[in-house]
C-alpha cells in the first residue's frame, strides 16, 4: 500500500504521500461546562461510599435519602433546570442534615464516623468556596450550633490530570495517536484520630427524706379553646414571610413570643407552617411549644407531631405542652 501511494505521488508530480497525511484527525473533546459541579458530585459519591460501611442501617438509610436529594439538585444544575444559587443552598442544608444524622449514629467503629464527617466537611468547604465565586445571588446558610467539623481529616488525593474545578480547563482525553501520560495515584495521608474527651463527673445528690404530708400533684394544664377566630389568610401570609426572613433560631423564637404577646390566634395547620420556617427539629419544637397555647383547634394537635421527622422531637413537643 505504501509503495502504491509513493508511485501515485511521482505520477502527479507531488511529493511522496504518507498514510499519516491521509488519516483524518480525531475529533477534539469539548471541555466540561461546569467542572465545579462535577467535582461536587465526586465528593458526594465519596460520602455515599463511606456511608455504605456503617453498622447503623437506620441512620445509613436516612443519610442516603439526603444524598439522593443533593445529587438530584446538582444534576438539575447540569441540565439547566435549576439555578446554582438555589441548588447550592439546598445542598448546604442537606450536608448539615447529614452531619447531624452522623453524630446521632450508634456505629461501633469510630473510624467510619470520622471518615464520613470528614468527607462531609470537605464537600461543605468546596461548596462554600464555589458558591462564593460562581453561585450568583447566594444567601449563606447559617451553620447549626450542633455542627462540629472534624479536626485533622485529610481527604484522599488522586493524582491525575491537573485541573482546577473552579477555573475550568479540564478536557477529557480521547483515543488518538501518541502515548497517553500515565496516571500516578498516591495513597492518602493517614487520618489523625482525636481521643474522645472523658465524660464530666456526675455528682450524686443524697436522697431527700420523704415529706410528712404528701401534696397531691397538680392536674395538668387544660388549654381552653379560645373563642376568637384565627388570624386571616392575608395577615398570616405577611407574618409567615417575616418569620422566613429571619436567619437565626433565637430571632425566630423571639418572633414567636412576640406573636403570643400581640394576641394572635392560629390554627394547628398555620402553626405547622410557622414551625417549618426552621429546618431543625429542636427549633421546630421550641416554636411549636411557644405558639400552641394560641391554637384555636387543639384537637388537631396531631398535625403538629406528624410534621416532624424524628420521634424524639415529637416526644419533646408533647412533654413541653403537657400532652
Amino acid at each position: 500500500m505504501r509503495q502504491r501511494v509513493w508511485i501515485l505521488g511521482l505520477a502527479l508530480g507531488l511529493a511522496p504521500l504518507s498514510l499519516t497525511s491521509l488519516t483524518p484527525k480525531a475529533a477534539e473533546a469539548r471541555p466540561l461546562r461546569r467542572p465545579g459541579v462535577h467535582a461536587l458530585l465526586a465528593d458526594l459519591a465519596q460520602i455515599e461510599s463511606f456511608n455504605g460501611e456503617r453498622d447503623d442501617q437506620r441512620v445509613g438509610q436516612q443519610l442516603h435519602q439526603q444524598i439522593v436529594a443533593v445529587r438530584i439538585n446538582l444534576l438539575r444544575v447540569l441540565s439547566n433546570q435549576e439555578p446554582m444559587h438555589v441548588a447550592g443552598r439546598a445542598a448546604m442544608e442537606g450536608l448539615y442534615n447529614m452531619a447531624l444524622l452522623n453524630n446521632r449514629s450508634a456505629d461501633s467503629d469510630p473510624e467510619v464516623l470520622f471518615r464520613i464527617s470528614g468527607s462531609i466537611e470537605h464537600m461543605r468547604s468546596r461548596l462554600e468556596q464555589f458558591m462564593t465565586r460562581h453561585g450568583g445571588p447566594f444567601q449563606r446558610v447559617p451553620m447549626p450550633r450542633e455542627y462540629r467539623p472534624p479536626i485533622g481529616y485529610q481527604p484522599p488525593v488522586y493524582r491525575g490530570p491537573v485541573w482546577d474545578p473552579f477555573q475550568g480547563g479540564y478536557e477529557p482525553m480521547m483515543p488518538g495517536p501518541g502515548p497517553r501520560p500515565p496516571v500516578v495515584m498516591t495513597p492518602p495521608a493517614p487520618p489523625v484520630y482525636q481521643q474522645p474527651q472523658p465524660p464530666p463527673p456526675v455528682y450524686q445528690q443524697p436522697p431527700l427524706p420523704p415529706p410528712v404530708y404528701q401534696q397531691p400533684p397538680p392536674p395538668p394544664p387544660v388549654y381552653q379553646q379560645p373563642q376568637l377566630a384565627p388570624v386571616g389568610a392575608g395577615q398570616f401570609g405577611s407574618l409567615l414571610h417575616q418569620m422566613q426572613r429571619l436567619s437565626f433560631s433565637d430571632e425566630k423564637l423571639n418572633f414567636a413570643r412576640d406573636l403570643v404577646s400581640s394576641g394572635y390566634y392560629f390554627t394547628c395547620e398555620q402553626l405547622v407552617q410557622l414551625m417549618k420556617t426552621s429546618s431543625f427539629g429542636d427549633e421546630q419544637v421550641k416554636i411549636g411549644a411557644t405558639l400552641y397555647p394560641r391554637a384555636v383547634d387543639p384537637q388537631n394537635f396531631m398535625l403538629m407531631t406528624s410534621s416532624m421527622t424524628f420521634e424524639s422531637d415529637r416526644q419533646k413537643l408533647r412533654r413541653l405542652i403537657g400532652k
